[in-house]
């Protein structure tokens, strides 16, 4: 029985490039990421799964978890992403 290690990356307010930068960084220590967002992020989070799977990476596979998380003494839509798949291999131009 093999202990995998699941690395997640927290979505917030920085630019996208940034998140699909630690998505790449996380998948090559890891097989599996999981992307984690609440509120008004998890537009973003979707993008940016949506970015990954079309653009960056190939046999893609994706598990969503949607639930309710208590911030602040208040319920807050909250999202995880469970993502694996390889690097696109990219031609070179000539």
């Amino acid at each position: 029985m093999t202990d995998e290690t699941v690395e997640k990356v927290y979505i917030g307010n920085k630019e996208i490039s940034r998140y699909i930068s630690a998505c790449f960084f996380a998948l090559g220590k890891n097989s599996k990421i999981v992307l984690v967002s609440r509120g008004n992020h998890i537009k973003r989070a979707i993008d940016i799964l949506a970015i990954l799977v079309r653009d960056y990476l190939e046999n893609a596979e994706y598990n969503v978890k949607v639930f309710s998380d208590e911030y602040e003494n208040r319920n807050v839509s909250a999202i995880e992403i469970e993502l694996s798949g390889k690097r696109k291999k990219k031609e070179l131009k000539k």
